[in-house]
């Protein structure tokens, strides 16, 4: 296998090992040998683009390494301004050796010794020490992962011996036995998934095993490992280009309650947890309403416009889904576990939050108004209060109860008229709301303020405000045409009791 390099890319090579030639000539020190580590390599290998290069020397750290790059170019006559930061060592964010960086030919270069780690009761390695590239390549994830490209022979090198064919074939493996691999870093089972679904690959059957057997490795991932580091790598599977493989790994392997893991048992109020296999059949169904394979089934054109964002609280609430009718207490209040999870299990914001609980709570509400077809259709105010409800996650509230009405039907041929008559039903809903133009009805003010109100009626500020302002948005919705005058009129007459 080959690799094609860009313009820049051969730049930066031929940069580099003019300065182990400079080294060489100038510096007493041992060989400098330099190696494109990792995903670079891999992504070049599968044909992809690839902008972050890290690059393993042999003997030097890379703050070194990148000072002698800076004191070689500076010599040549080099008058652009080089900088090298330093990225310390954070082992908790997978950073367990200092790495310097800096950019060369526009592009932003890592640079970080060979290393052997050995580890003991913890993800974070106690020894690091200078390694070989076999003992680098060795300590990684995965055998694509572990791949360089040694720079001075121009050669691909594999020395885990698996790594080009499980390339080639789409496998995921660990270098060592999956067992030592998780044991040392647990962390490395969600990777292993998180990979699996970035690039449609298979994970071995003797590494499937070890996760779904070992109750040893699921109690590291879950005391081991931060939940914050849980939550970057569900965020990367999510936004990913299959998150319903993640998902589907997640809960076949016995993850579920590990990764997602429930409030503690003493704060549940009431509820259970629902069956994971839920949040898989949902999320298949997303992904199949999302993409261009349904619009033989009368799927309406706005579901195929939502954007990333959208898409990804659609599966994050596709994710807590087995949490929708269970709470918990905090702080004295009950409240949804889905809540817990998003905020405490995978240490989301605060808004994922609100995204998730408006498509949770949402369900019933979206799945009783559509259902009372003939009625809402011909009702302007109820259908303009239905989108006021829902505010601007309309499209989104609706894309996902009409993914839980159709959980039932999931196994069944796509012909089946039910699964038709479900998606003709919400299809009917939608175009309505835009005959009626009320796609922005939550965004409409009512035409007459506070101050319009006190004028009007000649009364003071109260709790009354509230109901007229509600009156008022219903009298608009109503009769969409109207002028503030009429508005006024309305108001004069069905409040003069207050006047």
């Amino acid at each position: 296998m080959s690799i094609d390099f860009t313009e820049q890319e051969s730049e930066i090579c031929n940069i580099l090992r003019k300065v182990t030639t400079y080294l060489k000539e100038t510096k007493n020190l041992p060989l400098v040998e330099l190696r494109i580590a990792g995903g670079w390599v891999r992504d070049k290998l599968l044909r992809l683009e690839c902008h972050d290069l890290d690059v393993a020397i042999n003997s030097l750290t890379g703050f070194d390494f990148a000072n002698y790059i800076k004191e070689f170019l500076e010599k040549e006559g080099n008058n652009n301004q080089v900088n090298i930061h330093v990225i310390e060592s954070n082992p908790e964010k997978s950073k367990h050796l200092e790495t310097a960086t800096m950019k060369l030919c526009g592009l932003d270069i890592d640079f970080v010794n060979l290393r052997k780690e050995i580890y003991e009761d913890s993800r974070i390695p106690v020894s690091l020490e200078y390694g070989t590239p076999e003992e680098d390549a060795y300590r990684r994830d995965i055998t694509i992962n572990a791949l360089f490209y040694n720079i001075h022979t121009g050669q691909v090198e594999d020395f885990t011996e698996k790594g080009i064919s499980d390339l080639s074939e789409g496998l995921i493996r660990t270098p060592l036995s999956s067992c030592k691999t998780f044991k040392d870093d647990p962390l490395r089972v969600l990777r292993c998934i998180r990979f699996a679904s970035r690039f449609h690959f298979e994970i071995v059957d003797d590494v499937k095993d070890v996760i779904l057997k070992d109750e040893s490795i699921k109690v590291a991932l879950n005391e081991k490992i931060s939940r914050e580091r849980v939550g970057i790598e569900i965020d990367k599977m999510i936004k990913g280009p299959d998150p319903v493989q993640a998902i589907d790994l997640i809960v076949n392997l016995g993850l579920y309650d590990v990764v997602f893991s429930p409030p503690p048992q003493e704060s549940i109020v009431s509820g259970n947890l629902g069956a994971p296999k839920n949040c898989l059949i949902v999320a298949k169904i997303l992904s199949w309403l999302l993409s261009d394979k349904s619009k033989d089934y009368n799927i309406h054109i706005i579901f195929h416009q939502l954007n990333e964002n959208e898409k990804r609280a659609l599966y994050l609430a596709a994710c807590t889904l087995p949490y929708k009718d269970m709470t918990y207490t905090e702080k004295g209040n009950s409240q949804p576990a889905y809540q817990y999870v998003i905020r405490e299990s995978i240490k989301f914001s605060n808004d994922d939050v609100n995204k998730v609980k408006k498509l949770l709570s949402s369900v019933d509400f979206v799945t009783k108004a559509v259902s009372q077809n003939n009625e809402v259709l011909t009702d302007r105010l109820g259908l303009g209060l239905c989108i006021r409800e829902l505010n601007s996650e309309w499209p989104t509230t609706l894309l996902f109860a009409l993914s839980n009405e159709l959980r039932p039907y999931m196994d069944q041929v796509k012909e089946d008229k039910e699964i038709k008559e479900i998606n003709n039903k919400y299809t009917k809903f939608i175009e309505r709301i835009y005959e009626l133009k009320l796609e922005n009805a939550y965004r409409e003010k009512p035409l007459l303020n506070g101050k319009d109100i006190q004028k009007l009626l000649n009364i003071k500020p109260g709790p009354n405000f509230r109901d007229i302002l509600n009156s008022i948005m219903e009298w608009q919705l109503e009769y969409p045409n109207s002028s503030k005058e009429e508005c006024q009129e309305f108001i004069k007459n069905k409040y003069n009791n207050l006047q």
